[in-house]
């Protein structure tokens, strides 16, 4: 393993602002589409995006407390391998790398092309998203103090705009939410289903964990930037669905394919927009759109990065990966990761429905999430006496409740779109087949003991 350490320069709001910077990306102008048709009930569609916070802020409280144990980079892999072995560690790692970070910044930085591509028809939306990939990789190789500042600009500037569509929505004529609970399609298998999408907006609300090896005095300020981030995200995703609600009941946020069938509105944030302000309000919305992607691939580059990083320090990866630069950030992971991005969105002719694409990506990472949050039951028994500077307060009912909704979401995604379910089974077991030959340095370094 690498002696390299990272210097720890993160305080509270850096940390905060990576989190919320994490989460908040495509998902929430893209999500509700696909789902709210099925629903058909304004209280089911906010129940799901309240549900899934709960399910965030219960997981976040989770790894918080694993965090304050384990403060190195790498979160769920590093949580997971020491848990349950090199193996889970490794298939944990991966999966991580290839759809948390690369399949969803690649998803996010092409989404990006799209947007810039309506201001500047001249530029290929592929090319827009690989330059984006790239810049933002060569930022931060530059260092951590240098890429930590784009990231809490671009937070700022995100949260403030957001607030002024939220303000601007609600303002606007529209239909009266309706919260009737009766007859509403609750937590049934659809309901789980929809879940399952929504929570990949909510996907970075671990993202303190993936760079603890840089927080100052991780006891304290990693499980409060984790609670701290998704509270505000939680707050800031349920209002932004009453927008969209105050625009369009939910049963009629679908159109039609040429085949005549309903899909849901694959992007509904513009669609929304041009219904509530007009036409020439889109390219507002747009704008705004910008600046939300650049800065979620900004913050995915540097926290992704990590995960391959702590990977190759523990010979799970080429060594070469545990290398830190100059300016003691891991590069080679960095620039690795960027390559890889570029070849996903380079090779992405057909992704299919915005709905199989999220299932795809969030069914492996709430069964990794899931198997993590087990992971402080098992640690609390085998290491009760272990320091934690954080506990999860209110044990074990946020684990519990953490787990049940994963399991649940699991077991209704698997029943809803099998097909997914059978590509997220191939995926692992591919990954699993390709150990020996990526953890060659791991087989070596245990041989020599």
């Amino acid at each position: 393993m690498s002696n390299e350490s990272q210097p720890r320069e993160l305080g509270l709001f850096s940390a905060t602002a990576a989190v919320i910077a994490t989460m908040i990306g495509a998902g929430i102008w893209g999500t509700t589409g696909g789902f709210a048709y099925k629903l058909g009930s304004d209280f089911a569609v906010l129940l799901v995006w309240l549900c899934c916070g709960l399910l965030a802020l219960t997981g976040a409280l989770s790894l918080g407390e694993l965090g304050g144990m384990m403060p190195r980079a790498g979160g769920c892999y590093t949580f997971i391998r020491k848990i349950y072995g090199p193996t889970a560690g490794y298939l944990t790692g991966v999966l991580s790398s290839l759809l948390a970070f690369v399949g969803a910044m690649a998803f996010i930085a092409m989404l990006l092309g799209i947007y810039v591509h309506n201001f500047l028809p001249g530029i290929p939306p592929t090319l827009i998203a690989c330059g984006a990939v790239v810049g933002f990789s060569a930022i931060h190789c530059a260092g951590l103090r240098e890429g930590t500042r784009i990231n809490n600009v671009f937070t700022v500037f995100k949260v403030l705009v957001i607030i002024a569509f939220i303000v601007a929505g609600l303002s606007a004529d529209g239909r009266e939410v309706q919260i009737q609970i009766e007859g509403s399609p609750v937590f049934t298998t659809v309901f789980a289903a929809a879940m399952v999408s929504a929570s990949f907006a909510y996907l970075g609300w671990e993202t303190t964990t993936f760079i603890g090896g840089e927080v100052k005095n991780p006891g304290r300020v990693l499980p409060r930037s984790l609670v701290i981030g998704t509270t505000i995200v939680i707050i800031l995703y349920l209002l932004i669905n009453v927008v969209y609600l105050h625009a369009q009941p939910p049963a009629e946020m679908f159109e039609l394919g040429k085949d005549g069938g309903k899909k849901g509105i694959d992007v509904i944030g513009p669609y929304v927009s041009g219904k509530l302000f007009g036409a020439d309000m889109v390219k507002w919305f747009n704008g705004m759109v910008i600046v939300v992607l650049l800065s979620t691939v900004s913050t995915i580059t540097m926290v992704g990065g990590r995960v391959l990083y702590a990977m190759a320090q523990a010979s799970q990866l080429p060594p070469a990966l545990a290398k830190l630069n100059q300016k003691q950030v891991p590069a080679n992971a960095l620039i690795i990761q960027g390559i890889i991005t570029a070849i996903f969105i380079l090779a992405a002719n057909n992704l299919g429905t915005l709905g199989d694409v999220l299932d795809y990506i969030g069914l492996p990472l709430t069964i990794i999430m899931g198997a993590t949050v087990a992971g402080v039951f098992v640690l609390r028994k085998r290491e009760p006496n272990a320091e934690r500077p954080f506990r999860i307060p209110l044990y074990p009912l946020p684990p519990i409740l953490f787990i049940g909704l994963a399991l649940w979401m699991t077991i209704s995604v698997a029943i809803e779109n099998w097909k997914v379910a059978v590509a997220s089974s191939i995926t692992i077991a591919v990954i699993w087949v390709l150990k020996p030959v990526l953890t060659k340095q791991e087989t070596s370094s245990a041989s020599t003991k």
